[in-house]
């Protein structure tokens, strides 16, 4: 209540000092369910997107309301922004809003999640400033960051980032960070340098990142090559899940591409040995071949190989098909396909027909399904087919997908459909089927909801 109470009152002084102009959004829907006995009409509430910019004033800002499972309605998220000249101050409430640019996005949304707290850019004659002091949503500790980026050398760019994390007042954590950036020529040289340490720790030991980068460019021909060090005491709770001990080497040649990518294993760089082995192979841009091989006792260990071949096609009239094979580890007897190793066998096929829209894809295996950026199964062997077809007259779009999941020992149906009508002014009706999110529900849900939308 009492963050309520501070964010209406900012509003309110600039509505008092200033021509505001108000912007949003507002949805609210209906769903009527036959999934229960007896059958239950549900209101679901109302979703309102604010955005609000004073005429004439360096202030804008954005509210999200939304109704909670109490049946009560929150300002679930919000920003507020203040410029003077070129400065920034902004305020989140509830948002993924912290960023850093350097390297590596050493800090970053996706591992620090959504926070409260401020953030403030100073452009300095010689050094931008961006300060971020936050606490976690839903949590306890509080982080604070300033990334400070130098005027260039000439070539020479380069960036420092300090932070710090409470626990309590007296424990924490601590991060430096340095980057830099010089471009030549036809050779640009980068990198970063970071460690970090608890209260009381100000000293270099197992604690430490490295990250170095060369590109060079010779007409057609092109070198990438990046160099990843994680030392074992790092901290490295905001750092990206693909950050490890790498070599990666992306060499192109006109339209041909072959990366090369190997994780290892070391003890502070005295017993290097290879752990993993990652090739590529592309063309125009596109990924034919995967190819990746565990390294064990100097050996490479075929038998849990992995590898992918995609191969795309284009169809006079139909669209654009691709064919794709992913396998995992070789077989010791190939003659039982029930006891094979992870595998899949998928095809898709997109593209236009008479102005319906269509994208039809099947995969069989006994993989990891992923659709929609979800996985829809895990169940073993099985056969899954999934499509979607949209249409366009005039103001009204109408949009089918449907999915059918044939397992050993489960079977699933569910499909959606939605119409859509824009044909009102600033004002958005859709009436559905089902539920959309097959991610979450693999079966078909008897139920249709009907949507408002509304802008003003």
């Amino acid at each position: 209540m009492k963050k309520l109470m501070i964010l209406l009152m900012i509003i309110i002084s600039v509505f008092v000092f200033s021509d505001v102009q108000i912007n949003g959004n507002l949805e609210t829907s209906w769903t009527y369910t036959l999934e229960s006995s007896p059958a239950q009409f549900y209101y679901n509430g109302l979703k309102l997107d604010l955005y609000i910019k004073p005429n004439n004033s360096n202030f804008s800002g954005e509210l999200n309301l939304n109704k909670g499972s109490d049946d009560k309605y929150y300002i679930t998220d919000g920003i507020f922004e203040f410029k003077f000249d070129s400065n920034n101050f902004k305020t989140f409430w509830k948002k993924k809003s912290v960023n850093t640019t350097d390297w590596i996005n050493a800090f970053n949304n996706e591992k620090i999640g959504a926070v409260n707290g401020v953030e403030y850019t100073l452009d300095l004659p010689l050094i931008h400033i961006d300060n971020y002091l936050v606490k976690k949503d839903g949590g306890s500790s509080s982080l604070f960051i300033s990334h400070i980026r130098g005027i260039p050398l000439g070539n020479f760019y380069y960036s420092y980032i300090y932070s710090r994390e409470f626990y309590t007042k007296y424990i924490y954590s601590d991060w430096r960070l340095f980057d830099f950036n010089l471009n030549l020529v036809n050779n640009q040289m980068f990198g970063e340098f970071g460690y970090s340490y608890d209260k009381g720790e100000n000293y270099l030991d197992n604690n430490y990142l490295i990250f170095l980068g060369n590109k060079v460019n010779f007409g057609n021909i092109h070198n990438s090559l990046y160099i990843k060090y994680l030392a074992s005491g790092y901290n490295n709770d905001y750092l990206p899940d693909s950050f490890s001990k790498s070599i990666r080497n992306e060499f192109n040649f006109d339209k041909l591409g072959i990366t090369l990518e190997g994780n290892y294993q070391d003890d502070n760089f005295s017993n290097f040995s290879l752990d993993y082995l990652k090739s590529y192979f592309s063309l125009n841009n596109y990924n034919y071949v995967y190819i990746g091989i565990p390294f064990e006792n100097n050996k490479y260990n075929f038998t849990d190989l992995e590898f992918s071949i995609n191969y795309p096609l284009n169809i006079p009239l139909l669209g654009n098909v691709n064919i794709s094979f992913y396998k995992y580890g070789l077989e010791d007897d190939w003659k039982n396909i029930k006891r094979y190793k992870p595998f899949s066998i998928s095809s898709n096929i997109n593209g236009n027909v008479l102005g319906y829209y269509y994208n039809l894809s099947y995969i069989f295996g006994n993989n990891e399904v992923n659709i929609e950026n979800s996985t829809v199964y895990n169940g073993g062997f099985s056969e899954v087919f999934y499509g979607t077809l949209s249409k366009s007259f005039g103001n009204l779009n109408l949009f089918w997908k449907g999915m059918y999941i044939y397992g050993v020992i489960e079977r699933y149906k569910t499909m959606y459909a939605e119409a859509k009508y824009t044909g009102f002014s600033n004002v958005e009706l859709l009436l559905s089927l089902g539920d959309g999110n097959f991610g979450a529900s693999k079966e078909f849900k008897k139920q249709f909801s009907l949507t408002v939308r509304t802008g003003f």
